[in-house]
């Protein structure tokens, strides 16, 4: 027994040895094989076969590229702006490396020093090409102020505002492709409203960058010229300054107040230290409302009264002069309907208001947003019956803070906007 033990074991020690042999003659032939010169880089493109005769000198985060040139086998590490991709070996042969952007690697929107550059290493050395990573697409976030015509400098809030190359306006062929002001962090951009918008198609702006162009949605939108409910300039259901409804007085509404400039004609002014813990004065409403039952709300094409309440906004521009914290300053929309019910939704004015400079702002409320416990308005049409004999839209601005808040205010074109079609 113990010959035959021998006799396996040694069996097994040959059995043993034969494979570190085989392995290491693998691992010598393998290192043969990635044993190339150093390595050189003739131009990247992606990994869409329809695009193999093309050539990319930048690319976004999270794109997948390939790298192509010579002696790439046995690539140890690729690196775009310094920072490591990571390469599975998988994907490298000799004139081919695929990798993947990471949402890491550093650009512009991180560091505006980046030096631009990807570099390819292996054993025998490094090639190195300049390659521009760009951030994502750009989104657009808010339209500053919405109220805007031909000629009116429109600032857009968002983000990654680089490398702009075009800003589209509604109507066909109705764009901008110079003249853009953005700041270093690629938050804003400020352009020039061209002439000839239309908006029968559309109410958006659209930006386009290198990086790819950005979406369309509620957030997008500039005024469409419809839909107006209160400009407090022209007269019809409701009669400007005085024959309107309650709250401010006609003195109140006037082209100026301190620190606060017209967007168009007059506007609704407030002067005064706002109360704290919800507190009341009639200075700080605006109760929209004709006592006669006339109409005061949009009606006609695109406001069909069976329309979802979900497709409308009421819109309206603010501007606030102070130094003084915002926080806790909120704008009440009250809106009494035909059942008898008091419906209201209260928009935090930081949400939208990012400086208190005296600058305009416009603020936003989906219409489903108004309710009273579980009720809310179902369709337009809900919207249009108002209470019966009176039609009635109020804003009340709301300190919600233990403390009064003193500040300038204006408000300006309420309106119900169509904002889905």
């Amino acid at each position: 027994m113990n010959i035959i033990k021998n006799i396996r074991s040694s069996h097994s020690i040959l059995v043993a040895s034969a494979l570190v042999m085989v392995l290491a003659l693998g691992a010598c032939k393998e290192e043969d094989e990635i044993n190339v010169g150093p390595p050189t880089i003739e131009r990247v493109r992606n990994t869409d076969p329809s695009t193999a005769d093309s050539a990319f000198t930048s690319a976004t985060l999270g794109s997948t590229i390939a790298i192509l040139g010579n002696n790439l086998l046995g690539t140890q590490q690729v690196y775009l702006n310094d920072y490591p991709l990571g390469v599975n070996t998988a994907y490298v042969t000799n004139n081919t490396v695929i990798v993947t952007v990471g949402d890491s690697v550093p650009t512009v929107a991180t560091n505006p020093n980046v030096p631009n550059t990807l570099r390819l290493v292996n054993k025998s050395g490094e090639a190195i090409i300049e390659f521009q990573t760009l951030p994502p697409a750009p989104q657009v976030l808010q339209v500053k102020n919405q109220y805007v015509k031909a000629g009116d400098d429109l600032t857009l809030l968002g983000r990654y505002f680089y490398f702009v190359d075009t800003v589209y306006f509604p109507g066909e062929d109705v764009y901008v492709t110079s003249g853009f002001t953005t700041n270093a962090a690629g938050s804003t951009l400020s352009v020039k409203v061209p002439d000839n918008l239309d908006f029968s198609e559309s109410q958006s702006i659209r930006v386009v960058t290198k990086s790819g162009g950005s979406a369309t949605n509620r957030n997008t939108q500039i005024y469409a010229e419809k839909g107006m409910v209160a400009d407090f300039d022209t007269n019809g259901a409701l009669s400007w300054p005085w024959d309107w409804g309650w709250g401010i007085s006609g003195d109140m509404i006037k082209p100026s107040q301190p620190g606060i400039s017209s967007l168009e004609g007059s506007f609704a002014g407030m002067n005064q230290a706002f109360p704290s813990g919800y507190g009341w004065n009639n200075d700080k409403v605006i109760n929209l409302a004709n006592w006669g039952g006339v109409q005061i709300f949009p009606v006609g094409e695109g406001y069909e009264p069976s329309t979802p309440a979900t497709n409308f906004d009421i819109r309206f521009e603010v501007a606030i002069n102070t130094s003084a914290s915002i926080a806790g300053l909120e704008m009440q929309i009250w809106y009494p309907d035909s059942q008898g019910n008091e419906l209201s939704y209260n928009i935090p004015m930081s949400d939208f208001i990012k400086t208190t400079d005296g600058s305009w702002y416009t603020l936003s409320a989906n219409m489903t947003r108004l309710t009273n416990g579980s009720t809310r308005l179902n369709t337009y049409g809900d919207f249009l019956k108002g209470d019966g004999s009176t039609k009635q839209l109020r804003l009340v601005v709301t300190n919600t803070t233990s403390n009064d808040i003193q500040a300038v205010l204006g408000v300006d074109n309420i309106r119900v906007i169509r904002a889905v079609n």
